[in-house]
């Protein structure tokens, strides 16, 4: 399960409520000179994510980056065949570059922007310690 620290948990809560009636794509504004943008290829991009999970897979998370395609699809399925291969290289190389990834599906209920995107997430491979608040949907960490 992915978790924020709870000052970006709130600072991320507080963006979706601001940005909720908002009919423009986050990730379709993200271009050249945004200091969000880390790399371009043809059909993509790769962005920092500006709230960054703290741990996945009860390890600390140490880089949170996206790939997100240019056009606005919500499904990896809507990528052409060259697309698709130009996805498959980037993942790759993030992949060797210590990487883990991870996608919702389209139909997921925890997915909060439509246009696909891809985590990438380099993890620090220290095991945390969960608390878990159940008043609300929370985890805090503890090193």
């Amino acid at each position: 399960m992915p978790t924020r620290t709870y000052k970006l948990d709130k600072l991320y809560e507080d963006h979706r409520k601001k940005t909720k009636n908002i009919k423009t794509c986050q990730f379709c504004s993200i271009s050249e000179g945004n200091p969000e943008l880390v790399e371009m290829t043809k059909s993509l991009k790769v962005i920092t994510n500006k709230f960054p999970y703290s741990q996945w897979d009860s390890q600390g998370v140490v880089g949170h980056l996206m790939i997100v395609p240019k056009k606005h699809i919500d499904s990896l399925n809507d990528l052409s065949l060259e697309e698709a291969y130009e996805y498959l290289q980037l993942v790759s190389d993030y992949e060797n570059k210590g990487y883990n990834i991870y996608a919702r599906a389209p139909v997921s209920n925890r997915r909060t922007i439509v246009h696909q995107h891809t985590h990438l997430l380099k993890l620090d491979g220290k095991s945390k310690k969960v608390i878990i608040f159940t008043h609300k949907p929370r985890i805090i960490y503890f090193k």
